[in-house]
């Protein structure tokens, strides 16, 4: 084969490479570049014409950016002189106004007579690198998302824990350190109720690991809410928290991890029970209170309903205010007793201090005093003022038998009158039994 063919078959098999292969050399007396193998391929690779390309090497350099350009410039020269290999990446400014990557790498030698032999290999890496930006984006845009993903999470005002088959907690938020205490994956698949010290809602009775709403939810059970209480070295004081956990799983249905979200109720449980206390203080003063009224009324009672024996078997009970149901009871039961007590003949239900007796008023005196007559003594009412009587005329009040006076003067008078008339019956008829033979058991005095 002719050296002709030899050289067109190398130039075929550098056109059909996948890169760019050229040579050149380094006159050692000028200075200048020469190339020594040089396809139209490179020209097209680094953005200039074919022309300029032939006539200087180095205007193959001419398309790189100039922020490129320094530091491909500063390589070569360290390179050439060190008789080294290097490679660089660079930017080129396409005729479209694009850019376009180039990776080359470039092996000097030193020749015999001083000249510097270069070898260089040229590859267009366009696409990869806007792969690796779109890869570096992609990392950076998930960075991002993560970053705030758990920047979320960390704000959340409850308790956020996950846990994954391994036994490693994947989150572990803010509010669940405040609350757990600040415990790392370190402490992922071990005894739970001695690490973080978890109790029953009693806070005495220790929570088993497998009944842990976390532990249930890792067995693939939506646990029901659940109350614990925890003490550990990295709490300042115990917390109390409530804890709702869930299973996760994967798209496929498969269990991967478990979900926990846990609530602080330590204040409001404080605070439920400094209620329950001041509502069971509050019932016990409320009860005291209630007793202490009911002996005010009791007290108030007898001094607006006082009863005097005035006379020998005489009573007056003034009354004052208004007479309602709840106090006629009291008055007729006190009245009552106390007749019965002294063996009264003559009852005066003095009314002065009433200052309005209507319907219902005047059916409880008259229920009062017929009550009264039916134990055995006389009842009148006295001190109906002018006003009053009017009044009881014109909506019709009647009074029946009921005796009334003038006031209580007419009242005692009206007693005393009465006593004697029975006192002179009561002589009368011993002398009449004196007079029959009969032995009376007293005289009358």
């Amino acid at each position: 084969m002719s050296e002709n063919m030899e050289a067109n078959l190398l130039l075929e098999f550098l056109n059909r490479m996948p890169g760019v292969s050229m040579c050149g050399r380094i006159d050692p007396v000028t200075g200048g570049a020469a190339w020594r193998l040089f396809t139209a391929k490179a020209a097209a690779l680094y953005e200039v014409s074919e022309a300029e390309a032939r006539a200087d090497p180095v205007a193959l350099l001419g398309s790189v950016l100039p922020e490129d350009r320094a530091r491909v410039d500063e390589q070569t020269a360290v390179a050439s002189v060190a008789g080294a290999t290097m490679a660089w990446t660079a930017r080129v400014r396409r005729a479209d106004g694009g850019i376009r990557w180039l990776e080359t790498q470039t092996t000097f030698v030193h020749e015999a007579d001083g000249a510097v032999g270069w070898y260089t290999q040229a590859f267009d890496v366009t696409e990869r690198k806007q792969l690796e930006e779109q890869l570096v984006a992609s990392e950076r845009a998930r960075a991002q998302a993560d970053a705030l993903h758990r920047a979320v999470i960390d704000a959340l005002p409850v308790g956020v824990t996950a846990l994954d088959t391994a036994g490693r907690f994947l989150v572990y938020n803010v509010a669940q350190q405040r609350m757990s205490g600040s415990l790392t994956s370190e402490a992922a698949g071990v005894d739970m109720m001695n690490v973080f010290g978890v109790f029953r809602a009693d806070g005495v009775t220790p929570f088993p690991d497998a009944e842990m709403p976390i532990a249930r939810a890792m067995a693939g059970e939506d646990s029901p809410e659940g109350e614990m209480v925890l003490r550990n070295a990295a709490l300042q004081s115990e917390r109390r928290l409530s804890v709702r956990a869930r299973p996760l799983r994967d798209g496929d249905g498969n269990l991967v991890a478990a979900l926990a979200v846990s609530q602080d109720i330590t204040e409001q449980r404080l605070m439920e029970t400094e209620i329950l206390a001041r509502n069971e203080a509050l019932a016990a003063s409320e009860v005291a209170k209630a007793a202490l009224i009911d002996r005010l009324r009791y007290a108030i009672d007898e001094l607006s309903n006082p009863i005097l024996e005035v006379w020998d078997d005489v009573l007056v009970m003034p009354i004052i205010g208004v007479v309602d149901s709840r106090r006629t009871a009291d008055m007729v039961q006190r009245l009552l007793a106390e007749v019965t007590r002294t063996q009264a003949r003559f009852v005066i239900v003095d009314v002065t201090g009433v200052e309005i007796v209507d319907t219902k008023t005047a059916d409880h005196l008259i229920k009062l005093t017929r009550k009264v007559e039916i134990v055995g003594a006389r009842c009148v009412l006295t001190g109906i003022r002018p006003a009053v009587a009017e009044t009881l005329v014109d909506i019709g009040v009647d009074f029946g038998r009921l005796a009334t006076l003038r006031n209580l003067k007419h009242g005692l008078r009206e007693a005393l009158r009465v006593g004697r008339r029975e006192r002179e019956a009561d002589r009368t008829l011993w002398q009449d039994d004196a007079d029959q033979g009969a032995k009376p058991q007293s005289r009358p005095t």
